[in-house]
């Protein structure tokens, strides 16, 4: 499988401001207690799973934070038949007078968690959970085409097919070789005109950097998980660059747009 990664960690204030709706039941047979939220005022919300002994027994509007919170892959339950997942997210739900903190320290949250075509902002994640960036290893490049609905390649005024993106294939160094060795592609998406730069001088084993990542949860039977990077950068460059952040920039926090 491409992209098998078993969770990505989230950090739970880089969803904005959380307030507590109620109980819901999900999963494949009903059976698992989430409690929706309501993000930043507004009617969008989040089903979280929490930390046993979570009292659900709260108003509404009640104001929570969350911690240690991550992203896996859960059953759909009303396209079960299809092998359709849903990310699913699971974390610790606390009053916001409560001390504890993440895990994890802030500055290692260094991609951002997407949603939807346009690849909305949701929430900070922690990229080493799915890969470490320096264990990649390329081994080719592809392009993938624009479709329509009957997936057939949408054709420019020349009649050839529009390129979306291409996707940079790669494997796990430390991976190479095992026994079972098949869940250990990486598959990132790059802009095209991004992706032709790059491609001038590649060559099967090279090192990349990977800036500028996102993280989009796609649940079918191929992968769980589609991964798109801003850039590329060869091991060449990145030393002869000034020191600096390799982070993406920071997701548009949720609750910054609620007050635009």
């Amino acid at each position: 499988m491409v992209n098998k990664f078993n969770k990505l960690s989230l950090q739970g204030k880089s969803l904005g401001k959380l307030t507590y709706v109620s109980r819901n039941k999900v999963g494949t047979n009903g059976d698992i207690s989430v409690a929706v939220l309501n993000i930043n005022d507004t009617l969008n919300t989040e089903n979280i799973t929490p930390q046993a002994g979570f009292d659900f027994a709260k108003p509404f509007g009640t104001e929570l934070k969350l911690i240690n919170a991550s992203i896996i892959g859960g059953e759909d339950r009303s396209n079960r038949r299809g092998g359709t997942r849903v990310a699913t997210k699971y974390g610790t739900l606390l009053p916001m007078s409560d001390s504890q903190t993440d895990g994890i320290p802030g500055s290692e949250y260094d991609a951002v968690f997407v949603s939807g075509k346009d690849k909305t902002p949701v929430g900070r994640v922690h990229s080493a959970d799915a890969f470490d960036s320096h264990d990649l290893i390329l081994f080719s490049v592809s392009p993938n085409y624009q479709t329509d609905n009957q997936n057939d390649p949408v054709r420019d005024d020349n009649g050839e097919p529009i390129i979306s993106n291409y996707q940079f294939n790669f494997m796990q160094q430390s991976k190479s070789g095992g026994v079972n060795d098949d869940d250990t592609f990486i598959r990132i998406l790059t802009d095209p005109t991004e992706s032709e730069r790059l491609q001038v001088d590649l060559k099967p084993g090279a090192k990349l950097v990977l800036q500028g990542l996102k993280f989009a949860f796609v649940g079918h039977n191929a992968t769980d998980w589609t991964v798109y990077a801003d850039t590329l950068v060869t091991l060449e460059e990145r030393k002869s660059e000034k020191p600096a952040s390799n982070q993406s920039k920071p997701a548009t926090n949720q609750a910054d747009k609620a007050k635009g």
